[in-house]
């Protein structure tokens, strides 16, 4: 959970962060050390998930749609 929050976190505040997501997600993802149920909720922008994982809805959180460039 800790590497989801990190990783929801560091795609809020840093761009080149993101802009690396959007070139390769699998690779960002990986690197961020996300895996399993926690990369499939990213990828698959599932929001209900996301919050469960979380475990906190109350933490705001980016959902990033790596189909779209900037």
């Amino acid at each position: 959970m800790e590497a989801l929050q990190n990783f929801l976190t560091k795609m809020g505040e840093d761009a080149c962060f993101r802009q690396a997501y959007y070139a390769n997600p699998n690779a960002v993802l990986a690197q961020s050390g996300l895996q399993g149920i926690y990369a499939d909720a990213v990828m698959n922008q599932d929001s209900s998930a996301l919050k469960a994982l979380v475990g906190d809805d109350t933490i705001p959180f980016l959902l990033v749609n790596h189909g779209n460039k900037l």
